[in-house]
């Protein structure tokens, strides 16, 4: 289950230990941008993928998903 602790099994349920520093990894945020469910792959991510992250926080952006994004926006 998790390389950074020992696993628990409380009422038949595993469980990370607690204070494992990668429990965040198991459970879903719901993207501050699009409102989409995912499973955060950095402990602090707040969006589902980077172009809700450039969205969000009003960045400009010309990466390759940034731009894909916006010519499906246009048509």
């Amino acid at each position: 289950m998790c390389k950074s602790c020992e696993v628990l099994y409380i009422n038949g349920v595993k469980c990370h230990e607690t204070g494992c520093p990668d429990a965040w990894k198991d459970y879903e945020r719901e993207c501050l941008w699009c409102g989409q469910k995912f499973k955060p792959e950095e402990r602090y991510q707040e969006c589902c993928s980077h172009s809700c992250t450039v969205a969000y926080n009003g960045f400009d952006c010309d990466c390759a998903e940034c731009s894909a994004d916006e010519v499906q926006e246009v048509t």
